[in-house]
Parts: C-alpha cells; sequence; structure tokens
C-alpha cells in the first residue's frame, strides 16, 4: 500500500507542515509542488489560501510551467513560499533564491525543506546535492532572508528506515521487494522509538531539514 511506501521523511515533513501551517498565508507559489499526482498527507487545500503551482513538469499540471531559477512572476507578488524537495535538484541555489526574493512581499514567509543523510531520489537524474545546516545558513543569509526555524527532521531510527526502505524498494523484480517492505512497515515503532532516544543526535544524525526564512 502507499501507507508502506512512506518514509520517516515524508512522514516529518507532513507533520511539521501541520505543526507550522499558521506561516501559509495569502497568495502562495508552491515551487516544484504538483497540483497533479501530490506526495504527502498534508493538505493545503484546507488551509484559506490562494495556492499557485510552478513547475518545469508539465504533466503535473502546474499554473506556472517554468524553472525556479526564472520565475515568471512580477515583483513583490506573493506572500508565501513553499519549496519542499526541491532544492536538491536544482543548479543554480544563488539564481533560485534570488528570484525568490525578488517574487515576495516584506515579512513573506519561505518554506523548505531539504535533505540530508538520505538516498539519492529514484529520478537520480536529478538529483544533485545535500546540505547542512551550515551550508543552509550561508545560503539563506547570503540570498538576504533571516532565519527563523532550521529543524532537523528526524534522527538514527528515522534514516536507517529511509536506508533501508529504499534498499528494498529498489530490489526491482525481486520475490521478496514486497515481504521486506511490509517486514520494515511492521517494525516502524522500533525505528521511532529508536528515533526517540536519539534525539540528542539529530544534531549531527537527520534524513534533512525543515527550514523557515523571511524576508
Amino acid at each position: 500500500s502507499k501507507s508502506i511506501m512512506y518514509s520517516f521523511r515524508r512522514y516529518y515533513l507532513d507533520k511539521l507542515l501541520d505543526e507550522h501551517s499558521d506561516l501559509i498565508s495569502g497568495k502562495v507559489l508552491d515551487i516544484g509542488g504538483k497540483k497533479k499526482g501530490k506526495r504527502g498527507a498534508f493538505d493545503i487545500n484546507s488551509l484559506n489560501v490562494d495556492v499557485i503551482y510552478l513547475n518545469s513538469d508539465q504533466d503535473t499540471n502546474p499554473d506556472l510551467l517554468a524553472s525556479a531559477e526564472n520565475i515568471p512572476s512580477g515583483d513583490k507578488e506573493f506572500d508565501t513560499v513553499i519549496m519542499t524537495e526541491l532544492l536538491e535538484y536544482v543548479t543554480n541555489f544563488e539564481q533560485v533564491m534570488k528570484e525568490v526574493h525578488r517574487v515576495t512581499k516584506n515579512k513573506t514567509n519561505i518554506i523548505i525543506s531539504i535533505p540530508f543523510l538520505h538516498p539519492i531520489h529514484g529520478d537520480y537524474w536529478l538529483d544533485r546535492i545535500r546540505l547542512t545546516e551550515q551550508g543552509i545558513k550561508d545560503l539563506s543569509l547570503k540570498s538576504g532572508f533571516n532565519i527563523k526555524i532550521i529543524e532537523p527532521m528526524g534522527s538514527v531510527g528515522a534514516v536507517i528506515y529511509d536506508i533501508l526502505r529504499i534498499c528494498f524498494g529498489y530490489a526491482g523484480k525481486s520475490k521478496f521487494k514486497s515481504l521486506f517492505l511490509f517486514i520494515l512497515y511492521l517494525s516502524r515503532v522500533l525505528f521511532k522509538f529508536l528515533d526517540k532516544v536519539s534525539k540528542d543526535q539529530k544534531s549531527f544524525i537527520n534524513t534533512g531539514y525543515f527550514v523557515v526564512l523571511s524576508k
């Protein structure tokens, strides 16, 4: 089932988006978001916001078919920007952040997630980079943003679980693939417990970061 395939990373991302949904308001630009074929359980449509989807993949049915490095929008147009699971794909970080700065109003919230200790994505030909917390800080401050939140997503348990999930998930036509994934799913409570007892280590060992910036 779809739930068996969910990573701990996606679980934490949905949880953090729910916890900070009050930061999403007004006219929202979802860069890299999918109007069609959404992932995760967080439903932005449950909020009283106007969402504009920007994606370079026309199969996702975007409102703006474009690259994040060249946003077809006027200056200071958006109240909130969401860039979840996007920055690992871009070729020019600084240009993307420059464009985000240009199209956002003052006091805008920019909500970002980016992986760290996480396997290469299935679309490996597009997956380019990982950032540490310091790397995120450097990029954000250099681009003229203030840092409100940098939250590590998961710890040791989440990292190990997601590595095993990808390992079995990429097993091709192996007859044991479904069995491995099912056993792993049944073991989630153990990995969640490991995450809890290793929470003091998440500054060094985590699946990635949930970030909120402001202009």
